[in-house]
């Protein structure tokens, strides 16, 4: 006896509505027979269901289950939300989008690598709800036959940020939990000049996501643009400790970044604090961030360079490479 449509697995549903889309639209393979050892169950739905596929044209790919691989360059408890957990770093590369590989762990969630902060984020709570609200993303750009809507992209071929918000959201509708998302329209609105919008969304993303450690950044970012220092101290800090709880890479620069604004609060015990563990954590900050100084101040980007002097003087206030360039900025 067939099942009625709104008893639908929810994958099921995502792959009827592909069949039932215009021809060229999508290029679904069927299942294969054999599945590499090891897959993850989510995985195993998965590829029962289609052998891999092409949606939207090319924009999604999801790979052939022959070419689903183990992803050893994610280390154990990487990324946020599995912070600190055994087994959290264990995904499977199965999809891309946009360049970027996506993985799935052996929770269910979907990872996506993300070049900006050079870490991966957590895209879905699900691999089908996942699924289904990149389905429903990638709609918002194209019309039934396969070409772009109107008024999608700006005059310089990027796609707008009032469609992208509409994206976001759509995926949102999909997978409420999850935190990429929501930390992507936060940054989409940042973009419109809607701060609150974007601090409300934010703070959802730390509350679902206490872990997520680039989210408390980015909101001690908005709350230090709203005037609020102390606020952003506390956000910086609570980014700092979570990226230092896991040995994570970045740890010393949020660090730093406590370290800036409590100089700018003129708060010098915390500043001394946390420019110690800037230190300490970080050996090479002070030469990677006097590098980048003085290349864009060479490039008359005075903007730049004064940003990353004040972390620099924030954190090493004495040091005398740190005093030359001060004195070089004030005077170009």
């Amino acid at each position: 006896m067939a099942k009625r449509r709104d008893h639908e697995e929810p994958l099921d549903r995502v792959f009827r509505e592909l069949a039932d889309a215009s021809p060229g639209l999508h290029d679904v393979d069927p299942p294969e027979d054999d599945l590499p050892p090891g897959l993850p169950e989510p995985l195993i739905e998965l590829y029962a269901r289609t052998g891999g596929a092409r949606l939207y044209i090319d924009a999604l790919e999801l790979v052939p289950a022959r070419e689903a691989a183990f992803d050893r360059s994610a280390p154990l408890g990487s990324g946020p939300d599995l912070y600190g957990k055994p087994g959290g770093g264990m995904r499977w590369r199965f999809a891309s989008i946009d360049g970027d590989a996506v993985s799935v762990d052996a929770r269910g969630k979907v990872w996506r690598g993300d070049a900006s902060i050079e870490d991966d984020v957590c895209e879905g709570t699900r691999l089908d709800r996942w699924l289904a609200g990149q389905v429903d993303a990638l709609a918002v750009l194209f019309d039934r036959d396969g070409e772009y809507a109107d008024e999608v992209f700006d005059e310089h071929g990027e796609i707008m940020p009032v469609v992208r918000e509409r994206q976001l959201r759509a995926q949102l509708k999909r997978d409420a939990a999850a935190p990429g998302p929501r930390w992507r329209l936060a940054h989409v609105l940042l973009e419109q000049g809607a701060a609150e919008n974007a601090r409300d969304e934010l703070e959802q993303v730390v509350a679902d996501d206490p872990a997520f450690f680039w989210a408390w950044l980015d909101l001690a970012r908005v709350s230090e643009r709203l005037g609020e220092i102390g606020g952003a101290i506390d956000e910086a800090r609570m980014a700092a400790e979570a990226a230092e709880g896991v040995q994570h890479a970045q740890a010393g620069y949020f660090w730093s970044q406590v370290a800036r604004l409590a100089a700018r609060a003129g708060d010098d015990m915390v500043r001394a604090e946390a420019a110690t563990k800037a230190s300490l954590l970080a050996p090479g900050l002070k030469r990677d961030q006097l590098e980048g100084a003085r290349e864009r101040l060479d490039a008359g980007d005075r903007a730049s360079a004064k940003g990353l002097l004040e972390l620099l003087r924030a954190v090493w206030p004495r040091d005398l490479e740190v005093l030359e360039l001060s004195k070089r900025l004030t005077s170009a």
